[in-house]
């Protein structure tokens, strides 16, 4: 019921977004005939600046501390009622849709009901995932504690949690998690919140063919949707995911300005970077990229001045209030680099930055990043072959269509091409610590694998269409000639067996011999919970850290439980317990206040077990703090020799119980 009441509030929201969305293109677009290319395009091309939207209205009322239910509801609802037209416009377009794609399946033409049917199905399974609670200590130490403040506040504090770094940045995904959590006070609402923001990208994308765009879809599930990189992290409530959607999008429509030359396209392009540079700094990178592209369009006069006030107006609007809060509250718009860093030491911030500019994996240090030295590009080619092609159908099919486009139509897909290449550059010279910093570049990648696609076909029959002759042509001509020699019903059964053959092979070759995941997208161990073949608790506990542990902890209401060495330890064990928190633990901020202190610290808090981590304590004491960690391991000595071992996980968690202190 969760999952049905998240996904409610979440179509609300998609709603209501559309319509302003919609809204926004008729006002731009007045006096252009057609104001927009079709009501399908603004449906599939509307979720993620309707999101963007939502959002930047989530801000303002923020900022003022009135993002609060009952302030949202009569708004949005006399917003819909203004707008009523527009909601009407938009539920006709998705029967407009529904009609067109029945129609079409009743002629012989499968790809419309196929692509509903991935869709739905790619839907349900991440809502499905969505309920496995996240095994990122990073969602329950600081996504989901930022969102759940904002609700709780009604809006912005600063610093919006216990974290002078954490709860000073730019919080614009929080903000879109927080719309979904005031209504569904569940951590599964922000999960789903990105998987709408994930969904809506693969829509945009589809959208931006001409024509086929029900096999567009089906192309980019191929591309993106059912590979390893980007799917597994879809319903997961982390920003890097949702602000590479957003970030690649903006590129999406610029492209699709410099196609149309419509004022909207243009706009929705400044709506989506300021999401982006609103959700993290590093999409800042992005502002200059984009700008570059336009410089060409601005010294020729084809970029109205009104235009551009416009969507620098749209761009402040999501992104200014974070780095104008830093500016007035901390001295620093892009706290805590370049200008002051007000609340934490020199020493945080030099191992800061030495942590963030260089790689995580120490065997990749050896690679040389210096794009002025041959051995940084021999490295740096290296890097995209090992890291990105090698072995990798999808990357090696996306390589050979971008190749494809280029020779057919170079001059619309240059654009894409140079910015993918240029943000894969920056990010190997500036950003090289880990592989998921790449995503934005990478998912440009794909991209323009499948808009060189579509031009690819748009070339062909254009060409076809004007009988210029040349063999690609003749070889288009000629299979078309064969399908139509063919009965239609015996071609749409053929596409549909291949369609099944590409994408539900592996899940049956898996239920005969299970020897490994089907999809590589998949978590290992997800398709025997789904199938039944494994239990949901044997799952999370052999992949969830904690998971025994917390689960044995309110199975028998162990109070109180000392546990520092988790930062998000009661959002955690909320989250392994169906969302339930009696006070078994105590809050993960609570420390003695010094080493004499522990003997009071524990008789005053009533601590009658306490959990010890054997484990990857290196990578613990940096995230709650070395002082912090010795206090912890100073408390934990203290009750360990009068204590009773109760379990122990496989990842090197144990749980004890504390039998007090011997009587002097």
């Amino acid at each position: 019921m969760t999952v049905l009441a998240a996904w409610l509030v979440i179509a609300a929201i998609l709603l209501f977004g559309l319509t302003l969305h919609r809204a926004l293109v008729l006002r731009l677009n007045r006096g252009i005939n057609p104001s927009f290319r079709d009501g399908t395009d603004l449906l599939l091309s509307g979720v993620l600046p309707g999101l963007a939207l939502v959002g930047g209205l989530a801000t303002a009322l923020g900022a003022i501390h009135l993002l609060r239910a009952e302030i949202v509801l009569p708004l949005a609802a006399m917003l819909m009622i203004w707008r009523r037209d527009d909601v009407r416009a938009i539920f006709g377009d998705l029967r407009n849709l529904a009609v067109m794609g029945v129609r079409a399946t009743a002629k012989g033409n499968p790809f419309p009901l196929l692509a509903s049917a991935a869709f739905i199905a790619l839907t349900g399974v991440m809502s499905v995932t969505a309920l496995f609670p996240a095994g990122s200590a990073d969602v329950w130490a600081f996504q989901i504690p930022l969102a759940q403040s904002i609700v709780s506040h009604g809006g912005f504090v600063s610093p919006q949690m216990n974290s002078n770094f954490y709860g000073n940045i730019p919080l614009f995904f929080n903000v879109l998690f927080a719309c979904a959590l005031l209504f569904v006070d569940h951590w599964l609402a922000a999960g789903l919140m990105n998987v709408a923001i994930f969904l809506g990208f693969l829509l945009l994308l589809t959208s931006c063919a001409h024509r086929c765009r029900a096999a567009g879809l089906l192309l980019v599930f191929f591309l993106i949707a059912f590979q390893p990189f980007f799917t597994p992290g879809a319903a997961v409530p982390l920003t890097d995911l949702p602000r590479s959607c957003f970030s690649v999008a903006a590129v999406l429509y610029l492209w699709r300005y410099l196609e149309t030359r419509r004022p909207s396209e243009i706009v929705c392009c400044a709506l989506l970077l300021g999401g982006a540079v609103g959700g993290k700094y590093t999409e800042l990178q992005m502002v200059g990229l984009i700008g570059l592209a336009l410089l060409p369009s601005i010294f020729r006069g084809k970029l109205p001045f009104s235009l551009f006030l416009t969507c620098l107006a749209a761009f402040l609007s999501l992104a200014g209030y974070w780095y104008v809060r830093n500016l007035i509250v901390l001295g620093n718009p892009i706290y805590p680099f370049f200008f002051g860093h007000p609340g934490l030491s020199d020493q945080w911030m030099a191992a800061y930055r030495v942590e963030v500019g260089r790689a995580f994996d120490p065997a990749n240090r050896v690679f040389v990043t210096d794009l002025t030295t041959l051995q940084g590009w021999h490295d740096f080619f290296f890097i995209l072959h090992d890291w990105f092609l090698d072995r990798r159908q999808y990357a090696i099919v996306a390589l050979i269509l971008i190749v494809g486009a280029l020779i057919a139509s170079f001059r619309r897909i240059f654009l894409l091409v140079a910015m993918t290449a240029a943000m894969f550059i920056i990010w190997y010279a500036v950003m090289f610590n880990h592989i998921r910093w790449a995503t934005p570049a990478y998912l440009l990648y794909y991209s323009t694998a499948y808009i060189g696609a579509s031009l690819i076909v748009e070339k062909i029959a254009a060409g076809s269409a004007a009988r210029p002759g040349g063999i690609l042509f003749e070889m288009s001509a000629r299979l078309r000639e064969g399908q139509r020699a063919v009965n239609g019903h015996l071609f749409a059964f053929a596409v549909v067996l291949v369609t099944v053959v590409v994408f539900c092979l592996p899940a049956v070759k898996y239920m005969s011999r299970p020897k490994r995941q089907p999809y590589t997208w998949m978590e290992q161990g997800v398709m025997d919970v789904l199938i039944g073949r494994q239990k949901l608790d044997d799952f999370l506990g052999a992949q969830r850290e904690g998971y025994t542990v917390y689960r044995y902890v309110a199975a028998n209401d162990l109070r109180i439980v000392f546990q520092p060495f988790d930062t998000g330890s009661t959002l955690i064990a909320a989250a392994y317990t169906g969302g339930r928190d009696k006070g078994w633990l105590l809050p993960p901020y609570i420390f003695p206040e010094s080493e004499n202190d522990v003997d009071a610290f524990i008789e005053r808090n009533h601590i009658r077990y306490f959990i010890r981590v054997t484990e990857k304590q290196h990578i613990v004491a940096d995230r709650i703090g070395a002082a912090k960690f010795a206090l912890a391991e100073k408390t934990i000595s203290r009750m360990l020799p009068e204590s009773t071992l109760l379990l122990k996980d496989a990842f090197g968690w144990e749980l004890y119980r504390f039998n007090g202190f011997p009587p002097q």
